[in-house]
């Protein structure tokens, strides 16, 4: 069983000190052999653990913990883990502003992508619409050319292909068909003729 004691005097050139009991209030000897070597020299007012033995009839501390010691050797340990959890802090300080710096790249560059693509989609609709535009503009002008056209030459009769013809067309025989057409042509050509004499 342990028992706690404080030091109320120690002898150096003797080797040996006394412990005031806090239980029972009795001196109690302990010798500098048994004494804890880490801390140094006992010193007086010490609070020591200790357990009580029986050694030749005198009783004596044995096993004795330097309470005061431990309990310093704690706080220099809690100190070190202090010191430990202020550079995980400051890593984690630092690692964070980094974590902060790419995430403001990434943002940046993710909203240049959206606003060059944005961009390019605008210049595309512009172009298509330009494209479309003039091609508008073409269909009216070869529009009004060909009224134009028409109110020059007159009204042409439609052109009709004989029932030979159209076979031929269905059968592939392209010769007899180019030489009605041909016919058709002349016949055609000489109506304009005959329509721009009598004008």
């Amino acid at each position: 069983m342990f028992y706690l004691g404080q030091i109320i005097e120690y002898h150096h050139d003797k080797g040996y000190g006394l412990l005031l009991d806090h239980n029972s209030a009795q001196s109690v000897v302990f010798y500098i052999a048994d004494f804890p070597k880490l801390g140094g020299q006992p010193k007086k007012g010490e609070t020591i653990k200790y357990v009580i033995i029986n050694e030749q009839g005198t009783l004596k501390a044995h096993q004795m913990i330097r309470l005061d010691v431990a309990m310093s050797n704690e706080l220099k340990n809690k100190n070190i883990n202090i010191d430990k959890q202020k550079n995980i802090l400051r890593r984690s300080k630092s690692e964070g502003q980094k974590f902060g710096f790419m995430s403001v790249v990434i943002l940046v560059i993710v909203f240049g992508f959206v606003y060059f693509s944005f961009a390019t989609w605008n210049q595309y609709q512009t172009y298509q619409d330009e494209q479309h535009n003039k091609l508008t503009l073409l269909e009216h002008q070869q529009q009004q050319i060909i009224e134009q056209q028409r109110k020059e030459t007159g009204y042409v009769k439609p052109v009709k292909f004989s029932e030979k013809s159209q076979n031929a067309l269905i059968n592939g025989d392209h010769n007899l068909v180019r030489t009605e057409h041909a016919q058709v042509t002349v016949q055609s050509n000489a109506t304009v003729a005959t329509s721009s004499m009598v004008k």
